[in-house]
């Protein structure tokens, strides 16, 4: 029990290169996602925001890019409510949960601040802040943050599940994919966030908070529900994934390819238990 509550919280991380080197990544993580997502939006079009396919591509991309470079050090989570999904489900501890959060945050205002440099004046508006249509209620733009984060962390826990014989493939791009697609259907209502950090950076130095609580919440709660549902419900188990008949054709000795077995075994296994942290 004590030592269970001991790598719960993690203190003992604080004391390994590892953690600050995770640290570090989670904070170039979220500038690069800043500069390359807002940036897009204003210097596409001189300042004019591009289609939503476009601005929707660039996010899904930029995501692909960041989980490729910097995932084998951190995991590359790039957005507090993965993080924290991954410590209510026991993967991560409460000390790497809390300095990613921090990180993520303090990297999202820096690449705010980077995208306010180098555009003109003209063009900054509000650095691609989240912000709803005008047509869009609260409790409209509530749901669509909630059910888009919703899916994005079914599709996380999906892509992590060790045990899932049927799919193989790129891990980066599965998950800028699926970015991409919510970015596709509901960039335009509420500039689907599903990541708070994304928001906070650029709301700090545009002085943009409409409804800022919303970007906060609503991902939060969308992440609860569907990590932990894929969790509970979906995922696989080690008597399952043995006597299941869906083989995977392209890998009939359920080997996953080595950069996704490093992935999971190092980040976020769905089965993990606190002493695999």
């Amino acid at each position: 029990m004590i030592q269970t509550g001991r790598v719960f919280l993690g203190l003992h991380e604080l004391r390994t290169v590892r953690f600050y080197k995770g640290l570090m990544c989670e904070f170039l993580g979220g500038c690069i996602l800043i500069v390359c997502g807002c940036g897009a939006s204003l210097t596409m079009e001189a300042g004019k925001p591009p289609s939503t396919v476009t601005r929707a591509f660039v996010a899904g991309m930029t995501i692909a890019n960041i989980v490729w470079t910097l995932n084998h050090v951190s995991g590359s989570h790039n957005n507090p409510v993965i993080t924290f999904a991954f410590m209510i489900s026991g993967i991560v501890s409460v000390t790497k949960t809390i300095g990613y959060i921090i990180a993520q945050c303090l990297g999202t205002m820096t690449g705010a601040a980077v995208v306010w440099f180098l555009v003109p004046p003209s063009w900054r508006g509000n650095l691609g802040s989240t912000v709803f249509h005008e047509d869009v209620t609260l409790v409209q733009g509530f749901f669509i943050e909630f059910i888009s984060t919703f899916i994005l962390m079914m599709g996380v826990f999906a892509t992590a599940d060790r045990y899932r014989t049927d799919h193989s493939g790129s891990l980066p791009l599965t998950i800028g994919l699926i970015i991409f697609m919510s970015n596709a259907w509901a960039g335009k209502l509420t500039g689907c966030s599903m990541n708070p950090a994304r928001s906070f950076g650029p709301a700090v130095v545009s002085g943009s908070w409409n409804h800022h609580w919303v970007y906060w919440v609503a991902p939060f709660a969308g992440s609860t529900f569907g990590s932990q549902l894929y969790r509970y419900a979906l995922a696989e188990s080690p008597q399952e994934a043995d006597t299941s008949i869906h083989v995977n054709r392209r890998d009939p000795h359920h080997k996953k390819p080595s950069y996704l077995r490093k992935f999971t075994d190092k980040t976020i296994v769905i089965e993990a238990t606190p002493t695999q942290l």
